[in-house]
This record gives C-alpha cells, sequence and structure tokens, in this order.
C-alpha cells in the first residue's frame, strides 16, 4: 500500500521537477497542500536517499539531485516507507503456517512482479508527462 507519506513525497518531487530549480519548502508546501513539518520530514528522507540536494542561507533551497527521467517510483517509495511487499509470506515463509502447501503462493507472486515492474519502469517525468498531456486536453 501507498503511504500518504509516499505521496506527498511524489508530489514533491514533481513539484521540484516541475521548477526546474531552487524551491523553498514552504512553497512546496503551499502548492501541494503538504503540512510543512510533515514535508520536512519526507525532504530529509528525499535528501538521504541522495534524490533531493539542499542549499542553505540567503537564496537557498531544494532542488533535484537528478534529472527526473532517472527517478523511478520504486526509488521514491523504497526513500519513504522501505520496499512494498504486497505479501508478507514472500519474504517471510515462515509466517505462513501453509507455506509447503500453499495455493496461493504463484499468484502473490505475480502481483508483487507486477507491481515491482510498473514501480521500477514508471519515472518522475513520466508522471510529469502524463499531468501535462492532461492539462492540454482541458
Amino acid at each position: 500500500m501507498i503511504s500518504n507519506r509516499t505521496e506527498y513525497a511524489i508530489r514533491a518531487l514533481w513539484e521540484l521537477a516541475k521548477s526546474g530549480d531552487l524551491c523553498k519548502s514552504e512553497d512546496i508546501a503551499l502548492n501541494q497542500k503538504i503540512p510543512p513539518k510533515f514535508l520536512a520530514h519526507i525532504l530529509s528522507d528525499l535528501s538521504r536517499a541522495g534524490l533531493v540536494k539542499t542549499a542553505r542561507g540567503y537564496g537557498g533551497g531544494i532542488t533535484l539531485n537528478h534529472s527526473p527521467k532517472l527517478i523511478t517510483l520504486k526509488t521514491i517509495i523504497e526513500a519513504v516507507q522501505g520496499p512494498i511487499v504486497t505479501y508478507g509470506c514472500l519474504t517471510s515463509p515462515d509466517q505462513c503456517e501453509f507455506v509447503k502447501n500453499c495455493s496461493l503462493k504463484g499468484v502473490w507472486r505475480n502481483i508483487q512482479s507486477s507491481i515491482e515492474d510498473i514501480i521500477q519502469s514508471t519515472t518522475l517525468e513520466d508522471i510529469i508527462s502524463q499531468n501535462d498531456s492532461r492539462v492540454q486536453r482541458l
């Protein structure tokens, strides 16, 4: 499940990509309707993951550390909430009493694989492009 924290992280990065320049966290919070204190923690996670960089002082702000083409949803999700695991039995087989005779494990593995394929192949640039095309159609 994608958390609100992760959605806010994606929206903050979208705002930075859209700007293409240094942004103030207050502006990101205002434009994306993210609680400022919550955004500070999210930006810290994104910085630790190397997705954003900050410049302190007068004229400082936050900017993307990589091109939006290189930032995948998987990278963002893992930076903020850790890996997505749809079913615990895929990572910890001892959790399940049916591990030796499970008729669902193949289905869970396929679902997990599909999710991973989508989040690994979707970039921040893809999200921006989809949004831009919707705006142009209106």
